[in-house]
């Protein structure tokens, strides 16, 4: 099945997802620099909109995204270290907080009543926001093939274990930057 010697896939799954983890966190950091130099910039003094216009998304919805992403992160970093195929249920509560976090994210734009266009906090919000709900969306998928593949009685146990540890980390990963992200949007703005 796999050209290496088995016993280096589950080591090879764990560097890779660390080098994946490392890559979103580096992605996401020209947000962060985005949102500083855009505020300090504050070109016209229109940072939070024209005047009289300063968009407030929700904080509701800020709360609820941010809680969704972080107990589906601690609950799939507790289950991946349970022994065996201990980790089934906890990787499927973790799927559903996952997909109700990007379903609350997408709620979320069709009431913001702001868009890219409108001063640089607009386009840091939609575009900060957007690109982790997608990044959580290819997150979902690489935990569903992993639990799909434990459903269907894959033989490769260490595999699937690894598999599991590696996007338990990057979830994590991605949940830390969720976190940011709501306190420079949210708080700091």
């Amino acid at each position: 099945m796999y050209d290496e010697a088995p016993e280096l896939l589950p080591r090879t799954i764990w560097v890779g997802s660390r080098i994946v983890a490392a890559a979103e966190a580096f992605f996401f950091v020209a947000f962060l620099f985005a949102f500083f130099y855009l505020r300090a910039l504050n070109s016209n003094n229109v940072w939070r909109g024209w005047p009289h216009h300063h968009p407030h998304p929700s904080k509701a919805f800020g709360i609820a995204i941010l809680v969704c992403f972080v107990a589906s992160a601690a609950v799939l970093r507790a289950g991946a270290r349970l022994p065996g195929l201990a980790w089934r249920p906890a990787a499927a509560a973790a799927f559903g907080l996952g997909l109700a976090a990007i379903a609350l994210q997408c709620a979320q734009f069709a009431s913001l009543g702001f868009g890219p266009t409108d001063a640089g906090y607009g386009s840091v919000f939609v575009g900060w926001t957007g690109l982790i709900a997608l990044a959580a969306l290819g997150t979902m998928l690489w935990l569903e093939t992993a639990l799909a593949q434990s459903l269907r009685g894959s033989p490769d146990v260490a595999y699937l274990r690894a598999s599991v540890e590696a996007v338990s980390f990057c979830w994590a990963v991605l949940a830390l930057v969720e976190v940011a992200a709501f306190v420079l949007l949210y708080l700091v703005a």
